[in-house]
């Protein structure tokens, strides 16, 4: 082998300087980059349901760029979902540390929903609609500040004594189905329905139904969708 001529043509390929490889790893940074800023906004804009392909639209990529930097779209989600979570239990934790108990449960209703209005991902978790892991992960890191914060308001007298911090997973659930609300000229409905959740948070006479929700039972509920989502594929796939 003429090794000074192999070496000639290294020089050609990469550049005598050594730039062109360092070029072309700037490059595929860059794009990478952009495919994660471009998931961010698709995913928060359109939820769970889109695809690499998409992703790959959106940040104006090709998508066989996309898919030499990542094999599929969850490998995407991780991350950002991560970042939903955080902000999450960013949200209670401050909730948690409100001097006044009561406005710290007003503040938690009002920015939880609001997140959910403005990423519709978070809706998707929410809902379990994709991959339940991620909805128990968020219940395992918002309870604990909203049990603090349920125990001051409870000895503060502001709360009813038979709420849980397990019962607002299913309240932020039903108050997501507003946030796609149809009814025009309606904007304040989420408020009114936060309002209402919180007239019934108030002390009463009168005990809730039945008990709240253990976070067991939540979770098993997780799996049992899953379970269920896991045995339609089975068939779908069997039909085809």
């Amino acid at each position: 082998m003429n090794i000074p001529a192999a070496r000639a043509a290294d020089a050609e390929v990469t550049g005598v300087d050594g730039t062109g490889p360092r070029r072309l790893r700037a490059d595929a940074a860059r794009n990478r980059q952009r495919l994660i800023d471009a998931a961010a906004e698709v995913f928060a804009a359109r939820g769970m349901d889109a695809t690499l392909d998409d992703i790959a639209h959106h940040a104006g990529v090709n998508v066989a760029t996309a898919y030499r930097h990542f094999a599929n779209k969850h490998e995407l989600a991780r991350e950002f979902l991560r970042q939903c979570i955080d902000r999450a239990a960013a949200v209670a934790e401050e909730a948690a540390a409100d001097p006044d108990p009561w406005a710290g449960l007003t503040s938690f209703l009002e920015r939880s929903l609001e997140m959910i209005a403005s990423n519709h991902a978070l809706f998707d978790v929410l809902t379990r609609a994709y991959d339940g892991k991620h909805f128990v992960e968020m219940l395992d890191r918002t309870d604990p500040p909203l049990e603090r914060l349920l125990a001051r308001a409870k000895a503060a007298g502001v709360v009813r004594a038979d709420i849980a911090a397990t019962d607002f997973a299913p309240i932020l659930e039903m108050l997501s189905s507003l946030t796609g609300s149809d009814i025009s000229g309606a904007p304040y409905l989420p408020h009114r329905y936060i309002d209402l959740v919180l007239a019934g948070l108030r002390p009463s006479a009168k005990p809730l139904t039945g008990k709240p929700p253990a976070r067991d039972q939540l979770r098993e509920a997780v799996a049992s969708k899953a379970g269920r989502a896991g045995a339609a594929d089975s068939v779908h796939a069997t039909n085809l």
